[in-house]
């Protein structure tokens, strides 16, 4: 089987893009984006409505892809392509729940939020990916 290396590379070079992206746009003033504005009697940046709706959630779901990464160097192609498979799949339902919730609890208990499902996602995901590395690796060295 062709060796996946692009693919790997490829995975790691959007991961830290999207984890500096999110970095950016969750700090704002740091970087010089947007000075302070007036807004309805509250200081706020240009970019604040997209800092928890957006930033907050690409940081964290990225950032647990960035602990997988690395690992992804030291396997199969067999095992990386399964595992991409899953991945893709898991970043579309991922980025799916992540709409639809709403910003901010309602109070309700078990109301769910971006920022709480996007850390529970990740860590999931984490979870999971090793899981599917761990056991594909040892079926097919078994074969």
């Amino acid at each position: 089987m062709k060796k996946t290396y692009w693919w790997r590379i490829l995975v790691l070079i959007l991961d830290v893009l999207f984890i500096g992206i999110a970095y950016i746009i969750g700090n704002q003033l740091l970087f010089g984006i947007c000075d302070n504005i007036y807004y309805f009697g509250e200081n706020q940046r240009c970019l604040d409505e997209y800092s928890h709706t957006i930033a907050k959630p690409l940081f964290i779901f990225f950032l647990s892809l960035f602990a997988i990464s690395p690992f992804l160097f030291f396997i199969r192609d067999e095992v990386f392509l399964k595992w991409l498979r899953f991945a893709g799949v898991w970043f579309f339902t991922a980025t799916i729940l992540i709409i639809l919730l709403p910003e901010y609890s309602s109070g309700v208990v078990g109301n769910p939020t971006k920022e709480i499902v996007s850390i529970w996602m990740g860590l999931l995901f984490v979870i999971i990916s090793f899981s599917i590395i761990i056991y594909k690796s040892f079926k097919l060295r078994g074969k």
